[in-house]
């Protein structure tokens, strides 16, 4: 599927707010509402729009301990690599997972209570079968800019 200018203004749309009804959508990207929700059904049928998120004001839901960390393998074998993502990608604190290149192997965010459930998670990571060599932890301050969408561009 080749998108058009109309599937990334949709794209847009739809990702500044998931609420939007079809026909607000409609007038916004100048189809019919049939038309506008066709399009919006093959853009979830090809894979570009994955599903539809509330934003969250966690910290007032519970308490929030935000970290980020630097994590260096000690194995690069893929099995190894593979146990840590599984590891990973299993725990609900883990709130987003980047594998990198550089200085380290991941960028981890956990999202926690207080720093003693922070030292028990660090020792879970840090068990000798998940191979890790070295993890720096950084306590996020303050989120400056929270994730809020890609740039889509407007051809």
């Amino acid at each position: 599927m080749q998108l058009d200018k109309r599937d990334l203004k949709i794209l847009h749309e739809l990702q500044a707010d998931n609420t939007i009804t079809y026909r607000e959508l409609a007038n916004r990207v100048a189809l019919s509402p049939s038309a506008c929700v066709a399009r919006v059904k093959q853009l979830e049928d090809q894979g570009y729009i994955l599903g539809y998120h509330a934003a969250i004001a966690i910290e007032r839901v519970r308490p929030t301990f935000v970290m980020v960390a630097e994590v260096s393998m000690a194995s690069h074998v893929p099995d190894d690599l593979a146990q840590f993502d599984a590891l990973l990608i299993s725990m609900p604190e883990v709130i987003e997972v980047l594998r990198v290149n550089g200085p380290f192997d991941y960028i981890v965010k956990f999202l926690l209570s207080d720093v003693r459930e922070w030292q028990g998670f660090a020792h879970r990571l840090l068990a000798p079968q998940n191979r890790v060599e070295k993890m720096v932890s950084h306590v996020v301050m303050q989120e400056l800019k929270p994730f809020r969408g890609y740039p889509i561009p407007q051809r």
